[in-house]
This record gives structure tokens, C-alpha cells and sequence, in this order.
């Protein structure tokens, strides 16, 4: 898989995941483990440092915005993604 693909594969895996499965039953939390052993994996075959990097930066990031949901609070993030989706794009 070209490196384009897997980019584009790995954002699609950020968009796609359940990240709110510490809110429901147990079945969520195995397959949130598994799709997110399935996204180290798919960015750990990325030869470009940056590109790891930012798509790792971009994982935490929308952690963070779920997490930030959870719990009431606004997480302003679009700076940080912005910079990120800028290396991705280079």
C-alpha cells in the first residue's frame, strides 16, 4: 500500500473509531483495543518519522476532544490538528 493510501487510511480510522466505548459494554472495549492495535499497526509500516508523528498527534487529539466531551469540558484543538494535517499534506 502506497503511502497516500495508508495516510488515508489511517485518517479514516480516526474518524471511524468508537471513541466513546468507555461509556458502554464491555464488547466496545475489545473491539476499541483491537481498532486501535489495528491503527499502530497501519502507522508503524509509515516510513516517514513526521508522517507517524502527525498521524499519532491526530489520534491523541481526537482522544482528547472525546475525553473533553465526556466530561463537560470544550477542547479547542483545531490549531494543533491544523499543524498536523499540514506535515500530512507536504
Amino acid at each position: 500500500m502506497a503511502q497516500d493510501n495508508k495516510i488515508q487510511t489511517a485518517l479514516e480510522m480516526i474518524e471511524n473509531y468508537d471513541w466513546y466505548w468507555s461509556m458502554a459494554d464491555e464488547w466496545r472495549y475489545d473491539s476499541a483495543k483491537a481498532g486501535m492495535r489495528r491503527f499502530v499497526a497501519l502507522v508503524n509500516t509509515i516510513e516517514d518519522e513526521d508522517v507517524r508523528k502527525a498521524l499519532r498527534g491526530l489520534w491523541t487529539l481526537r482522544y482528547e476532544e472525546a475525553s473533553g466531551i465526556i466530561s463537560g469540558r470544550n477542547i479547542n484543538v483545531s490549531e494543533q490538528r491544523n499543524e498536523y494535517m499540514a506535515v500530512l499534506a507536504a
